[in-house]
């Protein structure tokens, strides 16, 4: 569990931590409750530690999945954000106009952009609007992020000119390289596989054995996911230019 996740969405570590610690040690008692009325012996406790741990385990790592599918949808509108950004830049000639122009459908993105708004009618610059509202806590999308970067950063004197920071929005590589659901394709079909193959050859047909089974499937997946869903560092826009 990292403190950056608990971060991006909104929660405070210290109470994610005693809730997922308190969600762990409730499916433990229960287990363990159950596994005294069905008499199945030390088996109990064996299956509350499996069934804590990994109900722990589910929640401590919520927030990233909570990430990954906000930045998942992100980029799947990245390209039509990026031609609204082009085309909005070109027609005006600011970068205030532009933020104050776009739409998003995916929920934080368009929080974020609404926030950026209200700071731009408040009076402020689209650098400082744009910092101003946390862009940490609401874009996880790489692609996104490049767009906003290159809005912030171009020069109003490039923006009648068409200059390279545009076609920079268009072209941005984080358009193309940002999911690898493949790789979470061809672990998800051939895990449940080679873990039945491993039950077998080692005779792990008891319940407690397919618990830990089914328990470390969850968990190898959610990993798999983790590391399939794109890196998301904002680094906050440099402002090149003094344009509006």
């Amino acid at each position: 569990m990292r403190a950056r996740d608990w971060e991006q969405v909104g929660l405070d570590q210290k109470r994610a931590l005693a809730f997922s610690s308190v969600v762990g040690a409730s499916f433990f008692v229960v287990v363990v409750l159950v596994g005294e009325v069905l008499r199945i012996g030390s088996a109990a406790v064996v299956l509350g530690v499996i069934a804590g741990a990994g109900a722990g385990y589910l929640v401590s790592t919520a927030p990233r999945r909570i990430v990954g599918r906000a930045g998942f949808e992100q980029t799947t509108e990245a390209p039509s954000f990026a031609a609204s950004s082009n085309i909005y830049l070109k027609s005006t000639s600011s970068r205030s106009k532009t933020f104050l122009m776009l739409r998003a459908e995916e929920p934080r993105l368009k929080s974020f952009l609404s926030q950026v708004r209200r700071q731009i009618l408040l009076g402020y610059d689209a650098s400082s609007a744009v910092k101003g509202a946390q862009p940490q806590s609401h874009v996880f999308s790489e692609s996104i992020r490049t767009v906003l970067n290159s809005i912030v950063g171009v020069d109003k004197s490039r923006v009648e000119e068409g200059g390279e920071e545009l076609d920079a929005i268009l072209n941005s590589s984080g358009l193309e390289d940002e999911t690898k659901l493949p790789l979470f394709i061809a672990v998800s079909f051939f895990l449940p596989i080679m873990l039945m193959l491993f039950a077998a050859t080692t005779k792990g047909t008891g319940l407690v054995a397919m618990a830990s089974l089914v328990v470390l499937e969850v968990v190898i997946l959610d990993i798999t996911l983790a590391i399939c869903g794109s890196t998301v560092l904002w680094r906050g826009a440099r402002r090149r230019g003094g344009g509006p």
